[in-house]
This record gives structure tokens, C-alpha cells and sequence, in this order.
């Protein structure tokens, strides 16, 4: 019996030393797959995008997108979305003399489902109305896609896009999943994904540059976190009361409530 016991006990040791776990066989999960097994009705991940253009000698810009993008079998197909200016000191100074100025920093909600985007807080509307719906003409996916996120260059969403930008892109292992890095050679973007230890993207990270007018050179810099995908979610549209269609608005941008003086010196 002695025998039989110190057989089996070597066995296990044996058997413990040559075990190499899955993930050190296999390597890193395929993010493509990850995300197109999350390409299910009624359920989607939560975003948040702080993008940032950097001009030479001049003072950066900052602009932050929130959403819940809801998925479908073919990617995005609605979102909620809230975007917000973030004002340069100086600008923010003036702001506080300058309604219009002011307003630029005031919170703009969109929502894309059905084929609308529905806007809020950025239009001067008539007396019970809140929303302002216009048509979408392009595909759903790329409308909500783009509403939810809306400068990075990156689309996740896209199983096949994704793989291809993997291809060739270094990875390594890191605290609760893999890093990836790489270059997008035609339109010169740097990039860096995170995801989780099934291959879930957590983090996307762009880096643009570009050379506008006047040869004036600037950065653009998106950071892109991802969270809670595979939530329940079903975007609707806002009650049907509070919504008019743009081209029912006579003065979408409230310019002839103002004197002609202060609309230039907002613009300048």
C-alpha cells in the first residue's frame, strides 16, 4: 500500500512540475474574437474619450466624450453620448463676461437610434422643446460609432479592421491582460491598445500628427477607455413631445437674438 501511495504522490508532483498554464501555450487571446463575441443584441460598453490637439506654441484644446454604445451582431447600432469643451484658461476668463463664449463649455447631449440623432444643448429652441432630431444618411453603425466616439482613428468595433491592425504589432504581457503597439503608416498614427486577459480592448491610445494650414503642426491625442462591456442596453429615443426636426427651427442658433457687436466679438 505504501508503495501504491508514494507511486501516486510522485505522479502528482511529477504532473505539477510539467504543467504550463493555457494562456502560456496558447499565448494572448485574439481581441478580434473577444470583441466579436460581444457583438450581441441589447448589450453594450461604456466609453470615455479625452482627445487633445496640441499646436505648436499655442495652448492645447481638450474635448471629452461619455457614452453607452449599444452593440449588435454587425457592431454599433445606437448611443448616448455627452461631449464637452474643456476652455484654456484665457478662454475660460473671458467666458465669464461672454454668454456665447460661456456656452461652449455647456455639456451637449446626443443620442443616435433609428436612424436620427437627436441633439441636446446645442441649438436655441422654441418654448417645450428640448430635443432636436435630424437624419442620419450614412449606415447605422458607423452613425453611432462615430457619435459615441468621435476622433479616434481606431475602430474597435470592427472585428476584421482590428485583426489587421494587430498584424505585426508587438505585444506583450502586463497587470490583468496584454499590451499592443503599432503604427498606422498611411494617416502616420501611433498607437497603443490595452485589454483585459480575455482580450477585451480597456485602453486605446492614439497619437495623430498633422499639418494644418499655414504649414502650423499640431498633435492629436485621443485616450479611449472602455468599460463594462456586455451590459444590458437598449437605447431609446426622447419622448416624442420634447423633440422638434431641425428644419422645423427658424433660428437654430439663436443669431438673430443677438446684437450683431456681440456676435462678432464671440467669433473673434
Amino acid at each position: 500500500m505504501r508503495r501504491w501511495l508514494a507511486l501516486a504522490a510522485a505522479t502528482l508532483i511529477a504532473s505539477a512540475a510539467t504543467a504550463v498554464p493555457a494562456a502560456a501555450q496558447t499565448g494572448p487571446p485574439d481581441p478580434a474574437q473577444a470583441v466579436k463575441r460581444q457583438l450581441r443584441a441589447e448589450h453594450g460598453v461604456q466609453i470615455i474619450e479625452i482627445s487633445r490637439a496640441i499646436f505648436k506654441d499655442a495652448i492645447p484644446t481638450r474635448f471629452q466624450v461619455n457614452s453607452r454604445v449599444q452593440l449588435g451582431p454587425t457592431g454599433p447600432v445606437a448611443a448616448d453620448t455627452t461631449m464637452q469643451w474643456g476652455l484654456d484658461p484665457e478662454s475660460r476668463k473671458t467666458a465669464e463676461t461672454n454668454e456665447l463664449l460661456a456656452d461652449l463649455e455647456s455639456p451637449v447631449q446626443m443620442t443616435v437610434v433609428g436612424g436620427y440623432l437627436y441633439a441636446f444643448g446645442l441649438y436655441s429652441l422654441p418654448a417645450g422643446k428640448t430635443w432636436v432630431r435630424s437624419a442620419r444618411p450614412g449606415t447605422v453603425a458607423k452613425d453611432a460609432r462615430e457619435a459615441a466616439s468621435q476622433q479616434t482613428a481606431v475602430n474597435v468595433f470592427d472585428p476584421a479592421a482590428l485583426k489587421t491592425l494587430l498584424k505585426g504589432a508587438t505585444v506583450k504581457p502586463v497587470s490583468g491582460g496584454f499590451f499592443y503597439q503599432g503604427t498606422l503608416t498611411r494617416p502616420k498614427v501611433s498607437w497603443r491598445l490595452w485589454t483585459d486577459a480575455t482580450g477585451l480592448p480597456k485602453r486605446l491610445l492614439t497619437n495623430k500628427h498633422v499639418t494644418g494650414m499655414n504649414r502650423l503642426a499640431k498633435i492629436e491625442r485621443v485616450d479611449t477607455r472602455y468599460a463594462d462591456w456586455g451590459m444590458p442596453l437598449v437605447v431609446v429615443p426622447p419622448p416624442a413631445d420634447e423633440v422638434i426636426d431641425f428644419e422645423d427651427l427658424e433660428d437654430p442658433f439663436g443669431l438673430f437674438k443677438s446684437e450683431p457687436k456681440e456676435l462678432i466679438n464671440a467669433l473673434q
